[in-house]
């Protein structure tokens, strides 16, 4: 009988501290409860109001009772259109609602079956629609990283003018998307597929006015995926891509631009941005560059992509300073995708069909090429560590995506050939270490605190981790078929974040239990390809640039 009362008291003292904190906080700006004729009260519903003329939104998700709750500290002040994403579904009608400082309004949503399903689909809800063997979806799926897979659905090309569209297709660089097509500088001979050309022409509309599959979708997010606030930023001028969002100490975000030569700041307090052009190297061969990477002295370095160099950015001086890459191997083909700023204030670039390692060293300006990936025969029975000597041709590799440790070696990822790759930062050897799926495409890489190495498993739809301490690979399956993860990042908890191009997912995974939680963005078709960590932050938020919607999203966990 005792402890009835001890816990009886125990119970209505934390009723009445939680009752107490209740009361210190301020009421939200906006709250309301979204429904529908179908469904009743509707979880997992993202919620996005953006302040009239403004270019900040902010998005939170209903929880199981369909309620939604935006923060007065969240919300601007006056008109607020409000939107929602929720698959299959969309608002009755157009809604705005005037909000007031320390006022708070009601506005309960109604929820109907969408006239247009095709356009709230993303590439991944298409792969699990369309019919097709695993090596043919394997093949669709790599289309997903120009555009989103609609267009090929909603086409009418019987096989001839795929083969045609194929030839047109093959000749534009990676930078291309449909609104801004870019051609590579270079002639490219297509091989003609017909039987992929067959394929796709089964799955459109070339010779039926509906498709004659079922379209699928990937339900909503549910408990702890839908306690989560996302803010997104529109980026100036029309066209932008944003390819990578990093964070500086300052807590700014930088991004480039997939398309034009430039690299941005914006300010996530007041949405300001500002940007730099970078000076040619290569007039007539694409602008855009594919990522960069802020080094230890907060230097900003920025691989140039098809332009044939490697340039670093002082946001200090707001001054840039490039550097060449050796004329030998400085073709039409040559390409510097990504880079790792090393502690010891080297950067290293990967050189794309040379399959070459490029380090430069700023205080010499000496550029250095290695060879990454001799050809090798490796021993079936072995542990799956591969070394060699620098003497074969290489073949059967490609490098997308590369990271320093604390020591300065430098990790890569070898898509091609499916191996985590270790380059020793003073001498240049490699070691290959196979992953345990094969051919699973591990993409971009990054490096924890425990020099662990993370990174997506792109063809597999994992996530990876390399520890060099013990040599052994861990890798987690994420929840959602197609998303295709692309990064992968730790934080300072130990859990780890992935994304990817197929689905609008940002996924977090707590390695302890193998769990993940996926967290929904409010833009369709995103394209997601970075992810950076803000652990200034208690829980962390993270940063991704939505390539393809020209935004900069904050995705900031309540748990």
């Amino acid at each position: 009988m005792r402890m009835k009362f001890i816990l009886l008291a125990l119970a209505i003292s934390v009723g009445s501290v939680i009752a107490a904190l209740a009361q210190k906080l301020p009421p939200p700006a906006l709250a309301g409860r979204v429904s529908s004729d179908m469904e009743g009260a509707m979880e997992g519903v993202l919620v996005r109001a953006k302040g009239a003329g403004k270019t900040i939104s902010i998005t939170v998700v209903t929880d199981r009772e369909g309620r939604y709750s935006f923060p007065a500290s969240k919300l601007t002040t006056g008109k607020n259109n409000i939107e929602i994403r929720a698959i299959g579904y969309d608002l009755a009608s157009p809604l705005s609602v005037d909000v007031a400082a320390g006022a708070m309004r009601t506005a309960d949503l109604r929820l109907v079956k969408t006239k247009d399903l095709v356009s709230q689909l993303t590439s991944a809800e298409w792969l699990l629609s369309v019919p097709g063997t695993e090596a043919q979806k394997n093949q669709l799926f790599r289309c997903a990283a120009c555009h989103s897979l609609a267009p090929i659905a909603q086409s009418t090309y019987d096989e001839k003018g795929w083969l045609t569209t194929f030839a047109r297709m093959r000749s534009y660089s990676e930078q291309a998307v449909l609104e801004h097509p870019v051609s590579l500088p270079y002639k490219v001979t297509v091989q003609p597929d017909p039987e992929f050309a067959k394929y796709l022409s089964t799955l459109n509309l070339s010779s039926t006015p509906e498709w004659k599959y079922e379209l699928k979708t990937l339900p909503r997010p549910t408990g702890r995926a839908t306690r989560v606030i996302i803010t997104e930023y529109d980026l100036p001028g029309p066209g932008r891509l944003p390819h990578d969002a990093d964070l500086d100490a300052n807590g700014m975000v930088w991004y480039n631009d997939f398309r034009e030569p430039l690299i941005g700041r914006l300010d996530p307090r007041t949405g300001e941005t500002k940007e730099w052009t970078m000076p040619p190297l290569k007039p007539g061969f694409p602008e855009g560059t594919l990522s960069i990477e802020f080094n230890r002295e907060g230097y900003l370095w920025i691989p140039r992509f098809r332009q044939g160099g490697y340039t670093r950015f002082d946001p200090r001086t707001e001054k840039f300073q490039t550097w060449l890459v050796p004329p030998e191997y400085n073709d039409a083909r040559a390409i510097q995708p990504q880079v790792a700023a090393a502690p010891d204030g080297t950067a290293w670039f990967p050189g794309g069909e040379s399959l070459l390692i490029f380090k430069v060293d700023p205080e010499t300006g000496k550029v250095t090429a290695y060879p990454m990936y001799p050809e090798y025969h490796p021993d079936e029975k072995s542990s799956g560590i591969i070394q060699f000597s620098y003497s074969a041709t290489p073949i059967g590799h490609s490098t997308y995506g590369l990271a320093a440790d604390s020591k300065s070696n430098i990790y890569i990822c070898d898509i091609v050939g499916g191996n985590i790759g270790k380059i020793d930062g003073k001498t240049g050897k490699v070691t290959l270490y196979k992953t345990p799926t094969l051919n699973s495409g591990p993409r971009r890489v990054s490096v924890d605190s425990e020099d662990r190495v993370l990174f997506g498993e792109y063809y597999a739809d994992k996530l990876g981790m390399f520890d060099p301490k013990t040599e052994q690979f861990k890798e987690w399956t994420v929840p959602t078929r197609w998303l295709g993860p692309y990064p992968a990042k730790a934080d300072k908890n130990g859990e780890a974040w992935t994304s990817g191009m197929g689905a609008d997912l940002v996924d977090r995974l707590d390695p302890k239990t193998g769990k993940f939680t996926e967290y929904m963005l409010p833009t369709v078709n995103a394209n997601i390809r970075h992810i950076d960590v803000d652990n200034s932050t208690s829980p962390v938020a993270v940063w991704v640039a939505e390539v393809h919607q020209g935004k900069i999203a904050r995705i900031e966990p309540l748990d």
